[in-house]
């Protein structure tokens, strides 16, 4: 799985951007506030417009990413889709002449990113259930959201440090 990681955009056939940053980086897009989008393409600047993105938009980001590397001749390896994200590895070859960047940062980047930090994506994740686990085992009736489940910790008086150990 990929950090929120900035990364160079390179040019090469299959891959296209955009060039255009049409993207409002006010602070309306949480996650993107800041960064440069204009390496995107104009399929993932148009997923990323409204700061938010769907399961669809996710998958359908997904598959123009693996498709740019297929076209580049890389295939991804052992590509799983658990807790609403796909894992997968990738060929060494394509990470160390830098096509893996290039076809991410135009095709997945940022719709990764606000997608990875969406609601659903972090109430489906590992940490939220280390949360529900420890509030269970306080006899507390965890609430649905990651947020709701941290200020339940808060109020609880629970650190965190015992949820882990």
């Amino acid at each position: 799985m990929r950090g929120l990681l900035a990364v160079a955009v390179l040019s090469i056939g299959g891959c296209s951007a955009s060039g255009n940053s049409g993207v409002p980086l006010d602070g309306t897009n949480g996650a993107l506030t800041g960064l440069d989008v204009s390496g995107a393409s104009q399929a993932q600047e148009a997923e990323i417009s409204d700061g938010k993105v769907s399961e669809d938009e996710y998958r359908s980001a997904f598959q123009r990413y693996r498709d740019c590397l297929s076209s580049a001749g890389y295939e991804l390896k052992d590509v799983v889709f658990s807790n609403l994200v796909y894992e997968y590895g990738v060929p060494n070859a394509a990470v160390e002449n830098g096509i893996d960047t290039e076809c991410y940062s135009t095709e997945l980047r940022f719709t990764d990113m606000l997608w990875q930090s969406s609601d659903a994506v972090q109430n489906e994740s590992s940490s939220a259930q280390v949360l529900r686990d420890c509030l269970e085992n306080h006899g507390i009736e965890p609430a649905e959201g990651m947020r709701e489940m941290e200020e339940q910790l808060v109020s609880s008086g629970i650190e965190l440090s015992q949820c882990l150990g």
